[in-house]
Order: structure tokens, then C-alpha cells, then sequence
């Protein structure tokens, strides 16, 4: 009977050791689970290629829409690539930077092929038009680039095993465009590799690409944006993307899309929607700004300085469009 008061305290301490042990044990099982972080998108470097990507297992034989005649050709892959180059950029590049020029041009051909038709509304796979697909001329194919074109030959680019949208372009200031910025309906397909990064084009680029003025009718304006934007006394940039370029174009009450401006005023009207001003004078909307072109993916100017600097046509590639993956179509 003696022992009778102990009995309790010791059941208590028993019980106790053995709640902390548990507690230790749940808690170290605890310690060994990883933490959860967010799923990246990036590329995977054993995803097998897409189907219509491996269907190139020979170089295609593409048609093509001449806007100045009106006729279809039919003409090998690399041929035809040796226009756009000549066309895009000329024979005044390096040499890789040509090159960078081939391996993203090839890489848009098929994508557009293969995702949007090609030039549809020919019933041909491509068009010489730029404002439709790539510049093309083929009257003088210059030695250095069909160069560029044959030591790149069948070499494209892929994401998660199907074709980019290699997006290209004249020059930027600074940075490259978001795929909001300059191809919003893309972005489903392109956001993932079509990013702004820091390139340095304008150095070399002819002065004009530095920095421009562009007048464009009042009544134009008016037109585009209808009755909502008043007077276009208040005429301004709305919102912007990550490069700086316009998003968005306000006046009055009425707003529009930097490239649906840029679009129905004219591509080679208004060079780019890297807006640093927008005023009225007198009977004309005056627009200042800086760069050519969209400003998605390659930078051609910029192209040209890294191969300045020496830089390869691959690494040129992989810096315009992030994440990508170099992959040899056929030989």
C-alpha cells in the first residue's frame, strides 16, 4: 500500500516520454519532405520532337506566293531561304550573324507552315509580302549568304520538341519585346521563349532606327480609334510592357492596342510602337520614337554587334530566344 501514491506520477512520466518521443519521430519524418515549389516552365531536355517536326527528315519543297505577279513557285527549303536572308538583312553582315539570320528564318518558315497555315489566304506556304510573312528576293544571291545558308543547313530551333516562332526584327532599344508587346495573340504558343532581353543593336544600326518622327494625319488617327477619342488633345500611351514599349493607346475616352495602331496606320509608317511621345501639331498626330520593327525575338542589328564581338551563330540564337533548343533537322 506504501507504493500506491508513486504509481501515478510514474504512469505520468511514462506517458509523457513517450508523447515527446512521438513528437520527435512525427517531427523529424516532417523535416525530411522537400519543400514544394512551383512547377518552372522550361524547356525538357529529353522531350522527344514533335511529329511534324520529324516528318522533315529530308529538305521540303515549299510554294510560294510572288505579290508582284500574282504567280506560285515551287522551290526547295534552302533556296528559298537564300532570299529571305538577302532580303532581310544583306550581304553587309558578319558572317554568323547571317547565319543566326538562316537558322531563325528557317525555324519561322516551318512554324508558319505548320501552325498557321502558311499564307493561307494564297493557298501557298509562304509569300514574299514581309507584311504577310518574310521579305524575299532572290535577284542576287550574294556569296557570303548563300554561305550562311548551306553551313546551317536543316538547323532549327525547338521548344519542348516542336518549331518556335523565331520571331525577328530590325533593332531595339535596349531590350526586346515581349510577345504581349508585339505578337498578343501568340502567347499562348511563344510567351514561353519570346521574352525581352538586353541587346545593344542601335549602336550599329543607320541613324534613322535611333530615333525617328512620324506624322500621321489627324483624321487617321480620328478614323482608327473613332468618335470616343474626341479631339485627341489627350492623346497619350496608356500602358506599357516590360520593354517600354505601348501596350496601349489612349484619347479621349477610347483606347487601342499599340499594335493594332501601329498595324492599321501602316507597318512601314509608324516603325515601331516604342513610343516617347505623342502630341498634336496642327492637322497631324506626331509620333517620336525609337527602334524598327515589332521587337519580338532576334534583333537583326543586334545580331550584328555580338557577331562583332565574336560571338557564334548559335550563341546568338539561344540568346534571343531563351530556353530554346538547337536541333538538326536534316542534312
Amino acid at each position: 500500500m506504501k507504493n500506491i501514491p508513486l504509481r501515478k506520477p510514474v504512469i505520468l512520466l511514462l506517458f509523457t516520454l513517450i508523447l515527446s518521443l512521438l513528437c520527435v519521430a512525427g517531427c523529424q519524418k516532417a523535416a525530411k519532405k522537400p519543400p514544394t515549389t512551383p512547377q518552372q516552365n522550361v524547356p525538357q531536355q529529353n522531350v522527344p520532337l514533335a511529329p511534324e517536326v520529324t516528318k522533315y527528315s529530308q529538305e521540303p519543297t515549299i510554294s510560294l506566293y510572288r505579290s508582284a505577279t500574282g504567280n506560285k513557285e515551287q522551290l526547295k527549303l534552302e533556296d528559298y531561304l537564300k532570299g529571305v536572308v538577302a532580303a532581310e538583312i544583306g550581304p553587309n553582315f558578319p558572317l554568323e550573324a547571317l547565319k543566326a539570320q538562316a537558322i531563325a528564318a528557317r525555324t519561322m518558315t516551318l512554324a508558319l507552315i505548320n501552325y498557321e497555315h502558311g499564307a493561307g489566304k494564297h493557298g501557298t506556304d509562304a509569300s514574299d509580302d514581309h507584311t504577310e510573312f518574310q521579305a524575299y528576293n532572290n535577284t542576287k544571291i550574294p556569296d557570303v549568304i548563300a554561305k550562311a545558308v548551306d553551313e546551317t543547313r536543316g538547323q532549327i530551333l525547338t521548344y519542348n520538341g516542336k518549331f518556335v516562332y523565331a520571331e525577328f526584327h530590325s533593332a531595339s532599344p535596349a531590350m526586346t519585346a515581349s510577345i504581349d508587346e508585339g505578337f498578343p495573340k501568340l502567347k499562348d504558343k511563344a510567351s514561353a521563349y519570346i521574352v525581352p532581353v538586353s541587346t545593344d543593336g542601335l549602336k550599329n544600326a543607320p541613324e534613322k532606327y535611333r530615333d525617328w518622327t512620324v506624322k500621321v494625319p489627324v483624321s487617321t488617327i480620328k478614323n482608327i480609334m473613332g468618335p470616343k477619342a474626341g479631339s485627341l488633345a489627350d492623346i497619350k500611351v496608356g500602358q506599357k510592357g516590360p520593354s517600354g514599349r505601348a501596350l496601349t493607346v489612349t484619347a479621349g475616352s477610347a483606347s487601342i492596342a499599340g499594335v493594332d495602331l501601329r498595324e492599321k496606320v501602316g507597318f512601314d509608317k509608324l516603325f515601331s510602337t516604342y513610343f516617347t511621345s505623342i502630341t498634336v501639331e496642327g492637322n497631324n498626330v506626331v509620333f517620336k520614337g525609337k527602334g524598327w520593327g515589332h521587337g519580338c525575338g532576334m534583333e537583326q542589328w543586334g545580331a550584328f554587334t555580338m557577331a562583332q564581338e565574336g560571338k557564334m551563330a548559335k550563341e546568338i540564337v539561344e540568346h534571343y530566344y531563351p530556353g530554346t533548343m538547337w536541333t538538326q533537322l536534316y542534312k
